[in-house]
């Protein structure tokens, strides 16, 4: 865990990032679960794990907040996987090239922050 080092402001912003989809997702969790509609299943199946996903987002952005190295890679993961489909989406559907091209900017300026020598200094230390 990172103690010694003071957390570089890439590291942070990307906490912050990670914080916000996860309370986001889990306030349309409850959403839904309030909402269910006439399918109920559907709509308890759907909140719940919403609420799951989202509060495994909060764990792993405490994570990253923390220096954890599992986070990093959890997210380093998904990351590269956004980048792969944002860069298909760019390839493949013409009328969404330019979500692709945003979707894969984004993705690598995350890897970039998590990844940097002062990001690397943090999670080693």
């Amino acid at each position: 865990m990172a103690d010694t080092k003071a957390r570089p402001f890439g590291v942070t912003l990307v906490f912050i990032l990670i914080l916000i989809v996860g309370i986001l997702g889990l306030a349309a969790g409850v959403l839904i679960l309030l909402n269910r509609g006439d399918n109920q299943t559907v709509g308890w199946t759907y909140g719940i794990v919403t609420i799951l996903i989202s509060i495994i987002y909060l764990l792993v952005a405490k994570g990253i907040a923390n220096g954890s190295r599992v986070s990093r890679l959890i997210v380093g993961l998904i990351t590269l996987l956004s980048l792969v489909g944002g860069i298909w989406i760019a390839i493949v559907a013409s009328g969404s090239r330019m979500t692709g091209l945003v979707q894969a900017t984004f993705a690598v300026l995350i890897l970039f922050l998590l990844y940097n020598a002062r990001a690397s200094a943090f999670f080693r230390s």
